[in-house]
């Protein structure tokens, strides 16, 4: 009892025994506590107030008080605690996430005693803050690192499906907004817990797979686990080429990785790890490392951040004593009521939050260091590397986002470890049969591997690896890839995509939104739209003699029968009419005899004349006669009009023409089905079109029996060309061009409709994407896709023999030949009647005038020839001009006239 004051006055000499050293320096005991194999964190404990008590800040000097915890039990934590600070420690450091409990938290805020952690936590309530107002975590806060990972996966990486697996909830945590990507949507994202597997890691890899077929893993676990997690997926070729991991733990790099790295790893392993200060090039480099600086080198988590925790505690202690000109030591203890808290405690807790990062000696570790009011680290830079060539890549900062990381030449030249994942690639490119994109070669069998295939396709890829410096090979498919709405899957080039058979997808592959949400794909390599395939009917054989078809045959021979009929007809009602029998010479009152002008040649004139629609130049004048001829005007009239009409409509009828020239055309009619490929691009423009003629269409094609789809493109060809004209096939411009050039029977009716675009498709979030788009830019700059569609479009051994469409109103020179035809017999035969005429003409004139034929041909035919003559000699087969010559000359004209005169009184009598 008597004691009991004797203690407590020894207890308060050693405190100011404390705070007042030898040599008057201000000492400040700061309390630790740790586990018993956390040898690293201690002597980079220790190592940070070495380094800070060798500086001179205000006289202080940092008196380090250590304890140890055996196990993780919360009573003897408590206890320990309770000792620190009855030991009058101005802070305590720790403990790790190890302990189940927050009770140093806890009994800090109540002893206003600054409270240091430096490992992660999981978010705090607001209840909890308000009890851990005097804790500072220098560790980076949870959500503000998962926020990291978001911009890193969703921004850098542009992963749109992944899988993540986490061990702890401190992983869980670190990937909260990794989940809110695609708000746990099966379809992208994945989740699964380590502990679910611990049986048997294979289970998982063989999920991830052949289930998955994931080639992005999010992976959080803790480094001692790594190794064997890593190994295990080897089996399973998830390290193979083109598939991604990401390793989410910031202790990564001391997995021991390095140490199994080998060319079994192909995958593109990356990682994060706190970003710490670049080293002074300009500072002199130790030649011998001791443990710690082998310790802090290696860029431990842990062992880097308690260093950053004690710079930070020993700088805002020394501007709070400098601010207040002197130390007051803590007096608090953990009895009864723990006594009043310490003043100067909440003073430093408030400058470590605003405290500079500029203004700290000596620096720390880590990059980027602040404290939000809450006492947690927001603001951090995380480095991006390669664990199994420790290799940066990036930094990320949460101002500036990634930023590429330019390596240090010491750090590039000192890397042996060969990186697998960067070698030479062999890709696996999907495609089907489809002309001109992808064809066996003619004399395929006498070539092996690639080299049997041929086609625009063919040619791309070969040229997009010559660029981009990768293998390929082929993998052969049914179609593009249709969509089972019932069944939610895709079929041939999309669904090897999806399962990650394949790396690439290129054919006449159309880019649709619908296809977007399976695949990516690059920018465009070709542009087309949509028309429609028809057949080209060959035009009919034009007739030369088509004026004679307005009338069948038996018309026209009932015509010339009516002709002779009525020329006989006329002749003789002629001859039985005195009105038509007139004297000769209309002077004579008197005549001695009458003459009958219609003789069988005029008859038929008249009757030629009359249907010509060209008259005559004698008429009858008798009744009869006159009603016979009006008949026979009114027949001609008839017959000509009906004849113009027909001759009208058949020629213009007869025109090579088509009356479809436009969808709209095609969905107005009933004659001709039209369709489309199932389930393809063309299909889906129309079925979810919202313009009216579309819908039509679309209703029109699903409406037709048999059914106007087709399986494929080239089955839609072969329907068009076997129905000659009864079937339209609706198509890509681009194919439909192809087949067009290599069969004359093709054509294409209207212009485009819509616009569509073929590009490579690859898996979802693939990293090769932007290469490829930039090769394909690349390519097309440089006209080689041009020339590419020229190679394989243009097919010059097929020559099409060109027809000329005219207007309805243009007849060609066939049709009208028959009518040159006939003007030309005409002619021909009235010359020949000519010739005979003036031969006949000659001979009479040789034997009238008593020369020779020749001579009388020879006078005829020069003055015939001398067209400025008008007047005709009534010799003119001598050159002698007597009277003689002329009386003989009138004597012969009166001869062959008193000739004539006798055969016409003969035929009266």
């Amino acid at each position: 009892m008597h004691l009991y004051p004797v203690n407590i006055y020894l207890v308060l000499f050693l405190k100011c025994a404390l705070v007042v050293g030898v040599e008057g320096h201000t000492k400040i005991p700061v309390g630790a506590i740790f586990y018993e194999n956390e040898k690293e964190i201690e002597l980079s404990f220790d190592q940070a107030f070495r380094e800070v008590n060798n500086l001179k800040f205000s006289d202080l000097q940092f008196v380090t008080i250590k304890r140890y915890m055996p196990t993780n039990d919360s009573f003897l934590l408590q206890r320990i605690t309770c000792e620190l600070i009855s030991n009058g420690v101005a802070a305590i450091f720790g403990p790790s996430s190890k302990a189940a409990s927050d009770i140093v938290a806890q009994i800090a805020n109540t002893t206003g005693i600054p409270h240091i952690e430096y490992d992660w936590k999981l978010e705090a309530t607001r209840q909890e803050h308000l009890n851990n107002q005097m804790t500072v975590n220098v560790a980076p806060a949870l959500s503000a690192l998962s926020r990291a990972y978001y911009d890193i996966i969703k921004t850098n990486y542009e992963w749109r499906t992944f899988t993540l697996i986490y061990e702890t909830p401190e992983g869980l945590a670190r990937l909260q907004d990794l989940m809110n990507i695609h708000a746990l949507n099966t379809d992208y994202l994945k989740l699964r817990n380590l502990a679910d597997y611990a049986e048997d890691y294979r289970v998982l890899w063989k999920e991830a797979d052949e289930t998955f077929h994931e080639h992005h893993i999010i992976l959080d676990c803790e480094p001692k686990s790594l190794r064997e997690l890593l190994k295990i997926s080897v089996d399973f070729k998830l390290q193979g080429p083109f598939r991604h991991w990401f390793l989410t733990h910031l202790d990564t790099h001391s997995s021991g990785l390095k140490d199994i790295y080998n060319e079994d790893f192909k995958a593109n392993i990356t990682s994060v790890r706190m970003k710490i200060v670049d080293p002074n090039p300009y500072e002199r480099k130790k030649t011998r490392l001791t443990q710690v600086d082998q310790i802090l080198g290696s860029q431990m988590m842990l062992p880097i951040l308690i260093y950053d925790a004690v710079v930070l505690f020993a700088n805002s202690a020394r501007n709070v004593i400098a601010a207040l000109e002197q130390f007051y030591p803590p007096n608090s203890h953990c009895g009864q009521g723990y006594g009043s808290p310490w003043i100067m405690g909440a003073h430093i807790v408030q400058e470590m939050k605003t405290i500079s990062e500029d203004d700290v000696e000596p620096h720390f570790k880590t990059e980027n260091m602040k404290i939000d009011e809450f006492g947690q680290r927001t603001h951090f830079n995380l480095e991006i590397y390669k664990p199994t060539v420790n290799e940066p890549l990036m930094v990320w900062t949460p101002d500036n986002g990634i930023k590429v990381r330019r390596l240090n030449p010491e750090l590039e030249s000192s890397a042996a470890t060969p990186d697998f994942s960067i070698q030479r690639k062999v890709f696996t490119v999907v495609t089907h049969h489809e002309e001109p994109y992808f064809m066996m070669k003619q004399d395929h069998e006498n070539f092996r591997g690639q080299e049997k295939y041929e086609g625009y396709a063919v040619d791309l890829i070969r040229k997009l690896s010559e660029l981009m410096e990768f293998d390929y090979e082929f993998m052969i498919v049914n179609g593009n890839g249709k969509y089972n709405p019932e069944t939610k899957q895709w079929d041939g080039v999309i669904r090897k995509l999806i399962d990650h058979h394949a790396q690439i997808g290129v054919s006449d592959l159309t880019i649709t939104q619908l296809r977007r949400s399976a695949v990516d794909f690059t920018v465009p390599f070709m542009q087309l739209g949509i028309s429609i395939l028809h057949y080209k009917s060959p035009p009919e054989q034009k007739n030369p003699f088509a004026f004679l078809e307005p009338f069948a045959p038996q018309v026209w021979i009932y015509m010339i029968f009516a002709q002779l009929v009525m020329t006989l007809a006329f002749v003789l009602i002629a001859r039985l009419s005195y009105r038509e029998w007139m004297p000769p010479n209309p002077a004579i009152v008197d005549p001695d005899e009458l003459e009958n002008i219609w003789n069988v040649n005029n008859s038929c004139w008249l009757m030629v004349g009359s249907i010509m629609q060209q008259g005559c130049d004698i008429l009858p004048r008798g009744p009869h006669m006159r009603i016979l001829t009006g008949m026979w005007w009114f027949f001609a009239l008839m017959m000509l009009s009906t004849y113009t009409a027909n001759l009208a409509a058949f020629l213009t009828s007869n025109k090579w023409q088509s009356t479809i020239n436009s969808l709209q055309d095609l969905i107005e009619q009933d004659e001709v089905k039209f369709g489309s490929m199932r389930g393809g691009s063309t299909s889906l423009f129309f079925s979810e079109s919202n313009d009216t003629d579309y819908q039509r269409a679309w209703n029109q094609m699903k409406g037709f029996n048999p059914s106007g789809f087709t399986s494929t493109n080239k089955e839609g060809v072969a329907r068009v060309r076997k129905e000659k004209g009864n079937y339209a096939f609706l198509m890509e411009t681009t194919s439909m061009t192809y087949n067009i050039e290599r069969n004359c029977d093709l054509r294409q009716i209207g212009g485009q409709i819509g616009e569509k675009h073929y590009g490579l498709a690859v898996p979802l979030g693939a990293d090769y994407r932007t290469n490829l788009s930039v090769s394909i830019l690349q390519l097309s700059e440089k006209g080689e896709l041009y020339k590419l569609k020229n190679k394989w479009w243009k097919n010059h051994n097929v020559t099409c023999e060109s027809f000329h469409e005219v207007d309805g109103d243009e007849l060609s020179i066939i049709e009208l030949g028959g009518v040159f035809l006939v003007l030309a017999g005409g002619v021909l035969t009235g010359v020949i009647l000519g010739i005979f005429e003036f031969l006949w003409n000659v001979q009479n004139v040789a034997v009238e005038e008593r020369v020779t034929p020749w001579q009388a041909l020879k006078a005829e035919l020069i003055f015939a020839l001398q067209f400025w003559v008008r007047k005709k000699p009534m010799r003119i087969s001598s050159s002698s001009s007597s009277g003689g010559d002329k009386s003989s000359r009138r004597s012969s004209a009166s001869r062959r006239s008193s000739n004539s005169k006798k055969t016409r009184s003969k035929t009266i009598s």
